[in-house]
């Protein structure tokens, strides 16, 4: 397989839009450097606010952030544009008002997850409101869903835009952090699962599970309209998602990061093998987290 870096993007606050990079340093503990390292907690509930609940929180999405100031591998300072085109820092001594204000509900702008932190979901079976465990797969202490690196492929891409071409199957509706060119080959990262991933000439990553999708894929945000038909589209590629039990529609991989480094594109990507005590202790302590946070 012939396969390459093609875009680097990091999103510094959970659900809010990102910032496409020229390179991107990688760290076993944060993923790419400066990713999710920040999030919205909405106060009546102690829950970290995320798109994945549309009535709440869609709004997240056409706010645009960027890192303009390193303090740290964990907390960079990050601008924020709001809708209105406004900005504001996240070190501002009047950035939770602002915030507040822009989304209309009270919230505060967090570094650091509460213990046992829980996202806001809307359960389209149940009906209801749910708290979704945070990080589970991830590191703790972590703003990630399930993993520190997302990955996808342009093959991936090209095939849901063939099976649905009045659609607009952008990069910006599904949020990786790596998107690698892989000419011709739709989900190929289904056979990456399990797998090790030497990304350059540094950095190592192992694969662990399919990234499942869910409605805010189909969000509007900037200049795409509201789709409900990407989800539909991406149950062409179905999976087992082993933390929740479920078969559901995958687009993309999640991958834990084994040796850090800094990447760019046109770096090489290429799957290697890796030792099954090594993909064993990877998996095992994604699951002890999916238990102990359920």
């Amino acid at each position: 397989m012939s396969a390459t870096v093609s875009q680097l993007w990091r999103y510094p606050i959970k659900s809010m839009a990102g910032e496409q990079l020229a390179s991107a340093r990688v760290t076993v503990e944060t993923g790419v450097l400066g990713d999710r390292g920040h999030a919205v907690l909405d106060v009546a509930t102690g829950r970290i606010a995320s798109a994945k609940h549309p009535r709440n929180w869609a709004a997240l999405l056409g706010f645009k952030t960027r890192i303009v100031e390193r303090q740290g591998d964990r907390h960079p300072v990050v601008s924020i544009e709001l809708p209105d085109g406004t900005q504001v820092r996240s070190d501002a001594a009047d950035v939770d008002v602002r915030l507040s204000s822009a989304i209309g509900r009270e919230v505060k702008l967090v570094s650091t997850p509460p213990r046992q932190a829980t996202y806001d979901e809307y359960n389209a079976q149940r009906g209801k409101d749910s708290g979704e465990p945070l990080a589970v797969g991830a590191p703790e202490g972590t703003f990630f869903d399930f993993a520190s690196l997302h990955i996808l492929t342009t093959g991936t891409l090209a095939k849901l835009r063939e099976l649905r071409p009045e659609s607009r199957f952008d990069l910006a509706r599904f949020r990786p952090n790596i998107l690698v060119d892989t000419v011709g080959v739709a989900f190929h990262e289904n056979d990456w699962i399990g797998r090790e991933l030497a990304i350059g000439d540094e950095v190592r990553a192992y694969v662990m599970f399919p990234c499942p999708r869910c409605v805010m894929t189909t969000l509007a945000q900037g200049d795409l309209p509201a789709d409900p038909e990407i989800l539909k589209t991406a149950t062409a590629n179905t999976l087992l998602f082993p933390l929740l039990a479920k078969k559901l529609p995958s687009v993309g991989i999640y991958a834990t990061v084994v040796r850090g480094g800094t990447i760019k594109p046109g770096d090489a990507v290429r799957v290697e093998g890796t030792s099954a005590l090594r993909r064993f202790g990877t998996y095992a302590t994604a699951i002890k987290r999916a238990i102990r946070r359920r």
